[in-house]
């Protein structure tokens, strides 16, 4: 992994093995990155994506190992716990075993680089965090006061 700063944005380049979530996190702790704006591209070996259901308050999780062309990564950076959040979506595109083309796509839950990975994070001045909402069973976005 490595990375650069040009003006307000980090172009960031990951490498084989580089998990995007784990990498991604590792940048806005030492860059102290606490809202941001994420998108990229890029070659992945293996992934994990979910869709979440709002009956069950849970994801119905997909994993497929194979070249993945990440096709579009789209997403946002706030902050949990103290901790940066990211909250990620995904398409990819692959081969089946069969030979039939396919698209993988969803909450990104995982992902590995197996080629490259080029990310650019846009951080925003201030800092929004996140809350759970019981009713919908996921983390919004909470513009308390202390934000």
């Amino acid at each position: 992994m490595e990375y650069r700063k040009f003006s307000d944005k980090l172009y960031i380049r990951l490498d084989k093995g580089d998990e995007i979530l784990t990498s991604l996190a590792e940048i806005c702790k030492k860059e102290n990155v606490t809202t941001a704006s994420v998108q990229g591209i890029g070659g992945c070996g293996s992934a994990v994506v979910g869709v979440f259901d709002p009956d069950s308050k849970s994801y119905h999780r997909q994993q497929v190992s194979a070249m993945l062309e990440l096709i579009s990564l789209d997403g946002n950076v706030t902050v949990l716990d103290d901790a940066p959040y990211l909250h990620l979506h995904a398409s990819f595109a692959y081969h089946s075993e069969a030979g039939e083309e396919k698209i993988l796509a969803g909450h990104l839950l995982e992902a590995t680089i197996a080629l490259t990975g080029e990310i650019i994070l846009t951080p925003a001045d201030g800092c929004i965090t996140r809350r759970y909402d019981d009713a919908l069973g996921i983390r919004v976005w909470d513009f308390g006061a202390e934000n």
